[in-house]
């Protein structure tokens, strides 16, 4: 191979590489925790997090005249709307610090959605804590997490919060809402 045909074969192969890396990388990570439930409530480094019931958020329109048929508004005219299919799904966490000392967090950087539809995990869209980065001694916060998902299907595995702080990691339970998630946008 000589010039562009060498190049798109660098990059075709360096491609592939970083697919299969990222493959097992989730496949370890997948095993690792295998047999591993979550669990309703953990601590990691200080902090104790207490997910609540999960709730879908509401992304719907409601028609003027009063009547009840409202109807999602399209990702064009809402930004930040979740896009086609997924739905937003907040779910409320306490964080408590029970020790002596500030303990530094980051919702963003921590907590990610996994499980259910999709196969990679899903990265917060939003939160309800804000730009708090730490917890003074004895104290707590409560907030919404918010993930951009596919709503679960009856026969889906469970979602699941993984939580990796400070180089440990678990994964704690997310209650779903007893009722259906709103349909998507449907196009």
């Amino acid at each position: 191979m000589k010039g562009p045909g060498l190049i798109r074969g660098l990059v075709v192969g360096v491609a592939t590489a970083a697919a299969i890396a990222g493959t097992a990388h989730w496949q370890q990570q997948r095993d690792a925790r295998a047999g591993a439930e979550p669990v309703p409530v953990a601590t990691l480094h200080g902090i104790t997090a207490t997910p609540g019931e999960a709730g879908w958020a509401p992304m719907e329109h409601h028609q003027m005249d009063g009547g009840d048929g409202g109807f999602r508004m399209p990702a064009q005219m809402m930004p930040g709307a979740p896009e086609d299919d997924m739905t937003r799904l907040g779910i409320p966490i306490t964080l408590v610090n029970d020790g002596d000392d500030t303990r530094w967090f980051s919702p963003a950087a921590e907590f990610t959605l996994a499980g259910g539809a999709g196969g990679a995990p899903v990265t917060l869209h939003s939160d309800t804590i804000g730009e708090l980065p730490r917890l003074a001694p004895h104290s707590a916060v409560r907030g919404v997490l918010y993930f951009d998902i596919e709503p679960p299907a009856e026969n889906d595995p469970p979602l699941y919060l993984r939580w990796d702080r400070e180089g440990a990691g678990t994964e704690l339970t997310v209650t779903l809402p007893g009722e259906a998630p709103p349909p998507g946008h449907g196009h």
